[in-house]
């Protein structure tokens, strides 16, 4: 194990993040036998009693969730110079490949957790809208759909605590098979390929398909706010079309944007992390974008019932506007920064050098 400041708080945060997720799904199961029993005027106030209780130790716990999920980089950061010849975070994701040991699972616990951790965000503002769409009604008709998530969301940040403990115990000390005829290291240290993931593909012919549908899927959000219509076929067209452009969007900041912020044919994203830590936030911004937008409309396919049809569009507006503003914000952070290339040669000490 690795034992750094990032290490120690990274390994409270998913303590304190199993504890609660086991606490929320201990109350869950408690709410759970009351339904067995029939959901009577006494059993809907023992479940409401305790639903303040269970949403509160949700949100606790998507706010544990959204703190963990830049610490995790910041942690992979942190461990670049733990091995020699690793220059990002992408060595570092690829440290236990092919071992014998424990460590060999280190590459697979880092994949489920960046699964994980966007997982976690995305169903959390699909509960968030479901739930305020029902405190707005006066019967509370979503309410067993909201305890249900509550366990959805309980399992989840259970797991992505578990994959995080998991990957802090386990040494970082890779056991290669010997060398043979039918065996053969594995090398940790090398780096991103120099080629772009779609290589039948110009960066220019992918930087305009991507802007293009980025900017019909803006006039798509501003025009859902605008009239205010909801329902699942409007909702699940917004949702695709936001998949088809996030999807577009890591080809082009692989493919694109980090060459051009780098200044040099490198394709790995990573390197923005220590190179250009500010262009990170544009990242994000557009990460945030995509979650708010496909969060807003996958709650029209859990809480279409008659009594949230007048209401849920206007709660959808309002998680629209923050998508939208999200993505506007990272576009002009990365068109910025695009545009106005930051060189930090000025910095360099300077040379004696001898005619």
């Amino acid at each position: 194990m690795i034992v750094n400041a990032y290490a120690i708080l990274s390994l409270f945060a998913c303590g304190l993040q199993c504890a609660v997720a086991m606490w929320l799904t201990g109350r869950w199961l408690n709410s759970r036998r009351v339904w067995s029993s029939g959901w009577t005027d006494g059993g809907a106030e023992a479940v409401e009693r305790n639903a303040y209780l269970m949403m509160t130790l949700a949100l606790v716990l998507l706010g544990l969730g959204l703190a963990s999920w830049p610490l995790l980089y910041l942690l992979l950061q942190s461990y670049v110079p733990s091995w020699p010849g690793v220059m990002c975070i992408d060595g570092v994701t690829r440290i236990g490949t092919g071992s014998l040991g424990a460590s060999r699972f280190l590459p697979g616990l880092l994949t489920a957790l960046q699964v994980f951790k966007p997982l976690l965000m995305l169903m959390g503002g699909a509960w968030l809208v479901i739930y305020l769409a029902n405190r707005a009604t006066s019967n509370a008709p979503l309410m067993r759909r909201l305890l249900w998530g509550l366990l959805i969301i309980g399992g989840t940040s259970l797991c992505d605590g578990v994959c995080t403990a998991c990957y802090l115990l386990i040494p970082k000390q890779e056991d290669h098979l010997a060398a043979g005829c039918c065996t053969q290291a594995t090398s940790t240290t090398t780096t991103r390929s120099s080629e772009p993931l779609l290589a039948g593909v110009s960066g220019t012919e992918l930087a305009v398909v991507f802007m293009l549908l980025w900017a019909g899927l803006l006039i798509l959000i501003l025009d859902s706010i605008r009239k205010q219509r909801g329902g699942p076929k409007r909702m699940g067209g917004l949702l695709a079309s936001t998949l088809v452009v996030s999807l577009l969007g890591g080809l082009f900041l692989v493919d694109v944007l980090s060459p051009a912020l780098l200044q040099r044919p490198h394709h790995c994203p990573y390197d923005l992390v220590s190179e250009l830590p500010e262009s990170v936030i544009g990242i994000v911004l557009f990460m945030v974008g995509s979650l708010w937008v496909a969060a807003g409309s996958i709650a029209s396919f859990c809480a279409d019932v008659p009594e949230t049809r007048e209401i849920l569009p206007g709660v959808q507006a309002r998680v629209l506007f923050l998508g939208l503003f999200s993505y506007l914000g990272s576009f002009s952070l990365l068109s910025v920064q695009w545009c106005v290339p930051v060189s930090y040669t000025h910095l360099t000490l300077p040379t004696n050098r001898e005619v």
